[in-house]
């Protein structure tokens, strides 16, 4: 058994990892406090004594990008060599932000997987691309864990068997920097889908700008919890849960048992399950405790279940988590194991998950055991199977009834992520960080300083002022149902609000580039699908955001943006629309004229219009307005676009009578 504290390195560095070429490289783990290691790495050593609270840490010189080397870290008195393998030198990206970020390369559940994605995987195969897929976790205290217990996530050369459930837009990123620079280059996913910005700032920076985020008391969100299930939302639920549960049927009682042959079932390729079609699986862990862990009762941890499960240790119930929770989806499951249940050698912990929304998962290897005086993570064989999976005809899951999707219980309270999946990289030197959110605070004005904290407060904990910071802009979008697509002809004849939410996060996303130094933004607008919030496409943006840091960072003599707004000026009964990042010139994609513009007049009003090219400016008219007082591109939750530069990007969406934002929060 192990204690809290172990003679080890830190779970970021890991046999098969990439280390940031040309920067100091820092080492660190645990150890008894006081107690020196001995380190060696590409020929030279060092010693390092353990803190008082366990941490070591020793410093080698930067090195250029190369490899394979091995790293030993050695000392611990009667206690093995701990030996890193086939490490490389190069390129390392932070990959962060939500679903979009999140979404795999490839999975068996519908709507989540990018474009062509068998064939994708047939080819990753790509030695000097090296992938670590942080777990999704959340943590309430400050620091968060240190990510040496968990036992599941590691670096992997990049295979048809490890890139499939990796991010697919960090992947293509990845895998055209590396085939450009001609460099390892590591990957590090670490994304969580539906999450605020504000779980991803940490609680320091909160209180430096003297900002009170969302911090609801337990008993309030107890007594509106309770109200929320008096009503219909919640009843419908139900209704639909009980039909749901009628036709997936239970398992056998057999198959929970420790002694049930399940070498027929599927083997978990990966440390998460990527559950498919809507239904109810059944998955085994496997595993054997040491003799000292018998005798006593222990909290098992098993991370975040999506759906809903019923978990038995050795065939008897320990817990369940359902609709009767609030955010059932995302929450961190704890069971107690009562000492009665513990058997010597093989023991099985036995998952019966629902997937009541298309995109369920189950964490496969990452069991961790721990009482008032220890904590060890367990590594289990798994095997699962589907009990049933529903025919596509069945009802979709109806509204869940939700608390504010910012409570304490959910993955969005503040500084939550932060915590547990940012923190444990700070100690790990990258080159930059990729960032895909902006979804679940879309239409928030107080976006605008909360993503100028995500940035700053990155830099700071990576103490790197400058820190390349690549962003990308949200795509297009109307609404997601993508089981039951909307019509293109009804989409096309919505109307251009106002204020669109989603126009507005665009804007002030692409201010960020603005007011910082060393800070690119790639558009995915014209890559949305109306229908669905996670478009497929991920190949083109990862694409260019590869071609904006080879231009922004690697100052290569590419061309990485698309047009951009730099004013406009009214011509007798039209507007006249000039740009930066024309490059060799305006275009189309299809060679007609450009298309999204509308015109807004003295009252207010917005009339689509029509666009010719001249130059490089465009002109826009319209028949009902004959004296234009604004101009607007894109500027909507989802239109049709298709000007471009001839370098092939695509304009960004403005509006001529955008906001000042520095002033709305001075």
């Amino acid at each position: 058994m192990e204690r809290a504290v172990k003679f080890a390195f830190y779970r970021v560095f890991t046999s098969h990892m990439v280390l940031q070429r040309e920067r100091p490289i820092i080492l660190s783990g645990t150890s008894d406090p006081g107690k020196s290691v001995h380190v060696e790495f590409a020929g030279v050593s060092r010693e390092a004594a353990a803190d008082r609270a366990g941490e070591w840490r020793a410093e080698f010189p930067a090195m250029s990008a190369g490899g394979p080397y091995t790293i030993t870290l050695s000392g611990a008195e009667g206690v093995p060599a701990v030996t890193l393998e086939d490490v490389l030198i190069g390129e390392v990206w932070m990959c962060s932000g939500q679903s979009n970020m999140e979404m795999p390369v490839f999975s068996e559940a519908p709507f989540w997987f990018t474009a062509n994605a068998a064939e994708e995987v047939r080819n990753a195969d790509h030695p000097q691309l090296r992938l670590f897929n942080a777990m999704p976790a959340r943590q309430l205290a400050p620091g968060g864990p240190l990510m040496d217990e968990s036992g599941a996530a590691t670096w992997n050369v990049c295979t048809p068997a490890s890139v499939a459930d990796f991010s697919a837009c960090g992947y293509f990123f990845g895998r055209r920097l590396q085939q450009d620079l001609n460099v390892p280059v590591g990957l590090i996913a670490a994304a969580w889908g539906g999450t605020n910005i504000e779980a991803w700032i940490s609680r320091k920076k909160f209180e430096e700008r003297h900002w009170e985020p969302f911090r609801d008391r337990p008993e309030d969100q107890a007594k509106a919890w309770e109200d929320l299930t008096r009503g219909a939302l919640y009843r419908n639920l139900l209704n639909w849960l009980e039909k749901f549960d009628r036709c997936c049927g239970q398992p056998e009682a057999a198959e929970l048992l420790p002694e049930f042959d399940d070498s027929a079932w599927n083997e978990a390729p990966s440390p998460v399950i990527q559950l498919g079609r809507t239904g109810r699986f059944l998955c085994r862990m496997s595993f054997e405790l040491p003799a000292e862990a018998l005798g006593r009762d222990l909290q098992l941890e098993l991370g975040v279940i999506n759906d809903a499960d019923r978990t038995y240790f050795n065939g008897e119930e320990i817990g369940a988590t359902g609709a009767e929770t609030p955010s059932y989806w995302s929450v961190n499951r704890k069971y107690v194991v009562p000492a009665r249940c513990l058997r010597p050698r093989r023991n099985c912990v036995a998952v019966v998950a629902d997937n009541h929304y298309s995109c369920g998962q189950i964490p496969a290897r990452q069991l961790l055991f721990s009482d008032s005086n220890v904590r060890f993570p367990v590594e289990p064989q798994c095997r699962w199977r589907a009990i049933h999976e529903l025919e596509q005809t069945f009802p979709l899951r109806p509204e869940v009834p939700n608390l504010s999707s910012r409570g304490v219980d959910t993955p969005n309270y503040p500084s939550t992520l932060f915590n547990a999946m940012l923190s444990p990289w700070f100690r790990y030197a990258v080159r930059g960080v990729i960032w895909y959110q902006g979804c679940n605070n879309s239409g928030e004005y107080t976006y605008y300083p909360l993503h100028k904290m995500l940035i700053d407060d990155m830099r700071e904990h990576w103490n790197e002022p400058d820190m390349p910071f690549l962003l990308v802009q949200l795509a297009a979008f109307h609404a997601h149902q993508p089981a039951e697509r909307l019509e293109d002809a009804v989409v096309d004849e919505l109307d251009f609000p106002e204020i669109s939410p989603y126009a507005l996060t665009r804007e002030i996303q692409a201010e960020m580039p603005h007011v910082f130094r060393n800070v690119g933004m790639i558009t995915a607008f014209d890559r949305g699908d109306h229908s669905d919030i996670h478009p497929r496409d991920k190949q083109t943006l990862g694409n260019r955001l590869a071609r904006k840091a080879e231009a922004m960072v690697y100052h290569l003599p590419v061309m990485a943006d698309g047009p951009e707004f730099a004013g406009c000026r009214q011509e007798l009964h039209k507007m006249r629309v000039f740009f930066r990042n024309t490059g060799s010139g305006l275009t189309t994609t299809d060679g007609g004229s450009p298309i999204g513009f509308v015109l807004g007049d003295r009252s207010g009003n917005l009339y689509r219009a029509e666009a010719e090219i001249d130059g490089d400016t465009v002109l826009v008219s319209c028949e009902s307005v004959p004296e234009p007082e604004r101009v607007r591109y894109a500027f909507t939750g989802y239109c049709r676009v298709n000007l471009i530069n001839k370098e092939g990007f695509p304009a960004l969406p403005f509006r001529s009578d955008k906001v000042d934002y520095e002033k709305m929060f001075v």
